[in-house]
């Protein structure tokens, strides 16, 4: 049972269609599979903050989303950041082909339409309940339950359901069918907030505020790719312990001496966290236009390099120290394309857009739209409020027979061990149940990248088709063959 239907879930077939011992592959997603909330968009200004490189639905060896767009005629290079729609329908493609192989090895494949609320243990397996009240069984469960549900901040949750509160910018059709000479605070200065900007100041004379408490703005980069060299020491990566004094010293040092040992671009400069963000974006932007972000070279071995060692840290320790790096991580290793900053800029310098410079402290609904009170006394009024505050994994949380997921926030969660295996806090023996993708987060730094999620998705499928315990960290240090997927002729 796959409960969940995007780009994840799709990985996880990926990895299983075709294997010998598999009698049934049960989707349970309420929406088509491979279309979640990151790649579902049709927009074609939206693009993915991530290279062709490490956008694949497998992580290991040349990436089967760059074998997929250059057998459609796609002009495109490793390191360029596609349109999100062309993933939706990569994503689209390999699901279907993938069931027609997984069919012609002898595996049933279905979908149910309906959203699963819970997991209960049974006697031989589990019993996934839905949404509508049905049940359906299985022996083993995978989670890759995304992180689509909107995180609505305080300031407008009691308004929850009006019309003038868009709750999230996506699908991007509902920010284009706004007035064309609307007001609009957007509630976010981070990745879904900078879509939301590139598509209501796209056309007519909207004009956008973007708000949010740290005020900052991603950094701009022009690759994300994995690179032939290591970066870094793993042996002083084992070596590095969270809870000594020297922590924050040793972790800056080996970051510099990696950034200066794979630089190939021009020159580089020390990160920056504060400033004026239309400066700061300024900036940045014309350092990747000269090819000086040479940080960029390292992200993608740091991403993999956090989640193999992170993971091994005690849960307070983890929270303690990523809580301490959350500002550098998400400027940094969530950092948007060149193109998107360019646009951004030019409806800085046109007047359209603004980035407050604090966060509202009251926002209240007037008749005709919205009062927002800044510090210090100030009041500005907008036509509609966007919330692009980000997303979350729907709660889950563990009953007396299982798991309850989404719906009201109670109780411990289940603990994701190494081998992606969630154990229940009273029982001693894991279940057979995985969590793949974002739904690892709880033990896994970065969960919200295609690649962290193919390599769960080999870890998870190497245990139910073999029984061998694995973790996703070893699943990348061994590449093992890859998956065979029949492609459609270009």
């Amino acid at each position: 049972m796959i409960i969940g239907g995007g780009a994840s879930a799709v990985s996880a077939l990926a990895h299983l269609a075709g294997e010998p011992g598999v009698e049934r592959i049960t989707f349970v997603a309420p929406t088509p599979i491979g279309l979640g909330t990151a790649f579902g968009t049709t927009d074609p200004l939206l693009l993915c903050n991530t290279s062709v490189d490490v956008t694949s639905l497998v992580a290991d060896g040349r990436s089967d989303f760059l074998d997929y767009l250059a057998a459609r005629g796609h002009p495109v290079h490793r390191a360029d950041f596609a349109p999100r729609y062309l993933v939706g329908q990569y994503c689209r493609e390999r699901y279907t082909e993938l069931c027609a192989r997984a069919r012609a090895a002898g595996t049933k494949v279905t979908h149910i339409r309906e959203r699963s609320v819970g997991v209960e243990r049974s006697r031989g397996g589990y019993r996934v309940l839905l949404a509508g009240g049905a049940v359906v069984t299985g022996t083993d469960i995978l989670l890759c339950v995304g992180a689509d549900v909107p995180k609505l901040p305080d300031e407008v949750r009691a308004h929850r359901g009006d019309p003038r509160l868009i709750e999230s910018p996506y699908p991007a059709g509902r920010l284009r069918r706004l007035p064309a000479d609307a007001r609009v605070l957007t509630l976010g200065t981070k990745l879904s907030a900078i879509d939301s900007a590139l598509v209501l100041c796209s056309t007519g004379r909207r004009t956008t505020v973007l708000a949010s408490p740290s005020g900052t703005l991603p950094a701009v980069r022009t690759a994300l790719c994995r690179d032939d060299r290591a970066a870094f020491d793993r042996a002083a990566w084992s070596a590095l312990d969270p809870d000594d004094a020297s922590f924050d010293q040793r972790l800056a040092r080996m970051l510099v001496r990696a950034v200066r040992t794979h630089r190939r671009s021009a020159g580089t400069e020390r990160p920056r966290l504060g400033g004026d963000a239309a400066r700061l974006l300024d900036h940045e932007r014309r350092l990747a236009a000269e090819d000086r972000t040479a940080w960029q070279e390292i992200v993608a071995e740091l991403i993999d390099t956090l989640n193999t060692h992170v993971p091994r840290w005690s849960p307070a320790a983890r929270a303690r120290v990523l809580a301490r790096y959350r500002g550098l991580m998400s400027r940094y290793i969530s950092a948007i394309p060149l193109r998107n900053a360019r646009l951004l800029a030019r409806h800085l310098a046109q007047g359209r857009l603004r980035v407050a410079d604090a966060y509202p402290e009251r926002i209240e609904r007037a008749a005709d739209g919205w009062t927002v009170h800044w510090p210090g006394g100030a009041t500005e009024t907008f036509d509609y409020v966007v919330n692009a505050a980000g997303y979350r994994v729907a709660p889950v949380s563990c009953t007396g027979t299982g798991l309850r997921i989404g719906g009201p926030d109670a109780g411990p969660g289940p603990e994701v061990l190494a081998d992606l295996r969630l154990r229940l806090p009273h029982r001693r023996s894991p279940e057979r149940i995985w969590a793949v993708g974002a739904s690892a987060g709880d033990r896994y730094p970065i969960v919200n990248y295609l690649r962290a999620a193919a390599q769960h998705a080999a870890v998870v499928a190497g245990q139910l088709t073999s029984g061998t315990p694995a973790t996703p960290q070893r699943a990348a240090a061994r590449p093992g063959p890859r998956p065979t997927i029949h492609r459609s002729a270009a």
